[in-house]
Order: C-alpha cells, then sequence, then structure tokens
C-alpha cells in the first residue's frame, strides 16, 4: 500500500493520516485496518475519547473508549 500512497497521481484526501493508520495496522496485530484509521483520525484531530462498542479501541493506550 504504502507504494501506491507515494504515486504523485494519487489524489486522496488526508493521504497523510492513511499512512500513520498503516503504520498504526502494522505496529499492533490487534488493530485491524479500520480501527487503525480511525485512530489515525483521532490523532490528526486531537481527539482521545471515542463512542464505540468495539472493545479493540480498548488496546489503545491513548484512546479512551466510552460505550453509548
Amino acid at each position: 500500500m504504502r507504494p501506491l500512497l507515494a504515486l504523485r497521481g494519487l489524489k486522496l484526501p488526508d493521504k497523510r493520516v492513511v499512512r500513520r493508520a498503516l503504520e498504526r495496522y502494522r505496529e499492533s496485530s490487534r488493530l485491524d485496518f479500520e480501527d487503525a484509521l480511525s485512530v489515525a483520525h483521532l490523532e490528526r484531530l486531537g481527539i482521545r475519547p471515542i463512542v464505540s462498542y468495539d472493545r479493540n479501541f480498548d488496546r489503545v493506550p491513548e484512546i479512551v473508549r466510552q460505550e453509548p
């Protein structure tokens, strides 16, 4: 995926966030890519809490999961 993201012709909003999500995904075998992408967006926005039933977020120390 990283070589694809490096293509200059590829227009993708928040390409840096996607790169960071790939890093998080690679670093943790406990997160699926969708969760890693959510975490990357939260990091970019400076948000710590997330409202979710998904307990995988409990594995990310920087994120505080709250159940709805």
